[in-house]
């Protein structure tokens, strides 16, 4: 091989072992958008289920209640009727009015509260997922500007190299 020749697959050596460094790179970007977008997608989807299963819970907590409540009032009533006495079931029938005066009472702070606290949970998830979302983003920007920069920089050596070794 003559010297010429040599001094020509130099710079392409050296080329080949630039765009390998800059293709490693650009894997390694991909595979961290990918990595980002499926933690995205997994944090969105098992929030969902929490939030879905915590409304259920709180449906059939409300529905058992409720249940609970009838049965009550029912059995009150029917214990009030079989009493001959007037002045005790009266006393009776206006003691059940209280009670059920402060069964709804209970039952509206109770329903109520846990609404509340859905409600908070609920937009914790969407400001988490959103604040999750924006690093991520801004994670993404950042990889994106660094690998911009390694291609501009391996661009650079690659051209300094040719210019350098055809004169050594």
């Amino acid at each position: 091989m003559s010297n010429e020749e040599t001094k020509k697959q130099m710079p392409n050596a050296v080329d080949l072992i630039l765009d390998g460094w800059v293709n490693s790179f650009k894997a390694l970007h991909t595979f961290q958008t990918e990595l980002a977008e499926k933690s995205l997608q997994t944090f969105a989807t098992t929030q969902k289920d929490v939030l879905t299963s915590t409304r259920e819970a709180l449906s059939k907590i409300e529905e058992e209640k409720n249940s609970i409540s009838g049965e009550l009032n029912a059995n009150l009533q029917n214990t009030i009727q079989t009493i001959n006495n007037d002045q005790v079931s009266q006393l009776l029938s206006s003691w059940m009015s209280q009670v059920e005066e402060i069964n709804h009472s209970v039952q509206a702070i109770s329903a109520s509260s846990s609404q509340v606290l859905l409600d908070l949970f609920t937009q914790t998830q969407v400001q988490l997922e959103t604040n999750v979302k924006a690093t991520l983003d801004q994670q993404q920007k950042n990889s994106s500007d660094v690998l911009n920069k390694i291609e501009l920089l391996t661009e650079h050596i690659k051209e300094t190299n040719r210019i350098l070794l055809p004169t050594v």
